[in-house]
C-alpha cells in the first residue's frame, strides 16, 4: 500500500510510540473553514475605510497631520491580495496612534493572528503589535543594518492563546520624522490542533488545545471531504480502519 507517511510513527494508546505497518494515515491541520474574526481586516469596506476599527491618540500632543492616518490604495500588487491598507504618516517626532479592534475570543483557545506591515518610508520607528496581554515590537523586523531599514511588505504570524472573552487587537504606532507605517490583510482565526493515537487496532483522531465547537473531516484524495465528527473540543473521533483504510484528516473551528 502506498503511503504519504512511510516510516512515520503514531502515538500508542498505552505504551509510548508504536509504528503502524498495515494501515498508514496522514494527519494534517487546516483552518480554511475557520472564519476570520477581524472585521474589515483589509480596510476595503465602502471602497476603503476604517469601519469596525477604533483610532485613538495616547499622546494628546500628537504630531500626526490631519491627513494621517488614511486609507491608501496601493494597487493590485498589494501582498494581501487587496489594494487597500491603513497608512500612518508623521512629519515630526512625538506622535502616537493606536489602531485597535476588540475580538470575541474564548479563554484557553489558540488563535492565529496574521497581517502584512511595512515601513514604507524606510525610517526607523517603533510599532507595537498587541493581542490581549502579549505585545511585540515590529520595528526590528524591518532593520537590515546600521541606519538602514527594509521598506517592503513583511508578513507577521503569531499563534497566541486567549485569556479573556474579549481580546483587544491593537497596533501602537510611534512617530518618527517622515516615517510611514502601513498594515493590511489582518486576520484572527481559531486554530484546532490534531493529535493521533493507535489504540487496539483503531486510530483515534483527537482535537485538542481548543474549547470551541469543531468539525473533523476525512478525505481519501484531499479534494473531496466528508464530515465525520461535529463536537465541542477537546473531542475524539475513532476510525476502525474499515470505513477509511487510507485517508487524510483535517479539523476546523465552527464560528457562530
Amino acid at each position: 500500500m502506498e503511503s504519504g507517511l512511510e516510516g512515520r510513527s503514531v502515538k500508542g494508546c498505552s505504551s509510548g510510540w508504536v509504528t503502524t505497518a498495515v494501515v498508514v494515515y496522514f494527519f494534517t491541520i487546516f483552518s480554511i473553514f475557520s472564519q476570520n474574526l477581524v472585521q474589515n481586516g483589509n480596510f476595503s469596506a465602502d471602497g476603503g475605510s476604517f469601519e469596525s476599527w477604533q483610532i485613538s491618540h495616547p499622546n494628546a500632543d500628537t504630531n500626526y497631520s490631519s491627513s494621517s492616518p488614511m486609507i491608501y490604495n496601493g494597487g493590485a500588487g498589494d501582498p494581501s491580495g487587496d489594494p487597500y491598507y491603513a497608512r500612518f504618516l508623521s512629519e515630526e517626532n512625538g506622535g502616537e496612534d493606536v489602531l485597535s479592534q476588540n475580538i470575541s475570543t474564548i479563554p484557553g483557545d489558540v488563535y492565529e493572528i496574521s497581517f502584512y506591515a511595512e515601513d514604507g518610508a524606510g525610517h526607523n520607528f517603533q510599532t507595537d503589535f498587541s493581542f490581549g496581554n502579549v505585545t511585540e515590537n515590529l520595528g526590528p523586523a524591518f532593520s537590515i543594518g546600521p541606519g538602514e531599514w527594509y521598506n517592503g511588505w513583511t508578513n507577521f504570524t503569531f499563534s497566541l492563546t486567549a485569556s479573556a472573552l474579549d481580546t483587544e487587537l491593537a497596533f501602537l504606532i510611534y512617530a518618527d520624522t517622515q516615517s510611514e507605517f502601513g498594515v493590511t490583510g489582518i486576520s484572527v482565526t481559531p486554530v484546532p490542533l490534531l493529535e493521533e493515537a493507535l489504540c487496539n487496532g483503531k486510530v483515534e483522531v483527537m482535537v485538542t488545545n481548543c474549547t470551541s465547537p469543531v468539525i473533523i473531516q476525512v478525505s481519501t484524495n484531499m479534494i473531496d471531504w466528508a464530515t465525520v465528527c461535529t463536537d465541542t473540543a477537546p473531542c475524539t473521533f475513532t476510525d476502525s480502519c474499515i470505513m477509511f483504510p487510507h485517508c487524510f484528516y483535517r479539523a476546523a473551528v465552527l464560528v457562530q
